[in-house]
C-alpha cells in the first residue's frame, strides 16, 4: 500500500533571504570596521596630545636654560611619508633640541657653549648634553627615516612649529601664539603644507584645522 503522506519539499534560501543575510553581514562589517578605524584615530589624537604636552614643558626649560626658545636650522626641508611630503626640519630641530642628539638643525641660542664659548673640555664644539630637556624620550614620540631623527605625532607625521619673532613694520605675524606654535596635521591630509596663521582667515584651511592638535 502507498503512503499517503507525501514527503515535504524542503525549499532552499530565496534570493531575497539571500540579499538580506548578506545585506546584514555586509552592515556588521561596516560596523566593526569602522568601529577600529575610530578607535585607531583616537588613540592616535591621545598619543599626539601627551606627546605635545610632553614638548611644551621641555620647551620651557629650554628657554630657562638658553634665554629663547629654538629655532630650526633648515625650516623647509622635507621628507616623504606614504605619498605626501611633510616639512620635517622643525621637528627634526625639536627632536635635537628635546634629546640632545645633536645640533646640527638648531640654531643655537646665544649663551650656549656652540655660541663661541668654550665647554667643559675646553672645545667650542656643542655639549649635547646641556640639551637635555626630554628626558627618557619614549620611542613613540620620535621616528628615524633614512637616517634623519624628527618628533612625530601619533598618526606618523612630523609635528609642525614655527618661533615667533617680533613683527617689524608692516611684516605679518608669523604665529598666533606670541612664544611659538606647535601642532600636528592630525587627520587632514589635504592641507598638509598650511602655516598655523593660515587658520586664522575663514575658508577651507579653517575648517580643516579643527582636525588639527595645535596649541592655541
Amino acid at each position: 500500500m502507498k503512503s499517503q503522506f507525501r514527503k515535504a519539499s524542503r525549499p532552499g534560501f530565496t534570493i531575497v533571504e539571500l540579499l538580506i543575510v548578506i545585506t546584514i553581514i555586509a552592515l556588521l562589517f561596516a560596523l566593526t570596521v569602522g568601529g577600529f578605524t575610530f578607535a585607531q584615530r583616537s588613540a592616535a589624537r591621545s598619543r599626539t596630545t601627551v606627546a605635545m604636552n610632553a614638548m611644551k614643558s621641555a620647551l620651557e626649560r629650554y628657554r630657562n636654560e638658553f634665554g629663547e626658545y629654538p629655532a630650526p636650522q633648515n625650516p623647509q626641508d622635507s621628507i616623504a611619508i606614504a605619498d605626501k611630503t611633510y616639512e620635517v626640519g622643525s621637528a627634526a630641530m625639536l627632536y635635537q633640541a628635546l634629546s640632545g642628539d645633536g645640533y646640527d638643525n638648531i640654531v643655537i641660542a646665544q649663551g650656549s657653549p656652540s655660541a663661541g664659548e668654550p665647554n667643559s673640555n675646553g672645545s667650542l664644539e656643542p655639549e649635547e648634553s646641556k640639551n637635555v630637556m626630554l628626558t627618557d624620550m619614549p620611542k613613540e614620540m620620535w621616528i628615524e627615516r633614512d637616517g634623519r631623527y624628527f618628533m612625530a605625532d601619533g598618526f606618523g607625521k612630523p609635528f609642525q612649529y614655527v618661533k615667533a619673532v617680533p613683527a617689524a613694520g608692516d611684516q605679518s605675524p608669523v604665529t598666533i601664539n606670541s612664544t611659538y606654535d606647535l601642532w600636528s596635521y592630525g587627520e587632514d591630509d589635504v592641507n598638509i603644507t598650511a602655516r598655523s596663521v593660515d587658520t586664522l582667515t575663514p575658508g577651507p584651511i579653517k575648517d580643516a584645522s579643527q582636525k588639527w592638535i595645535k596649541n592655541w
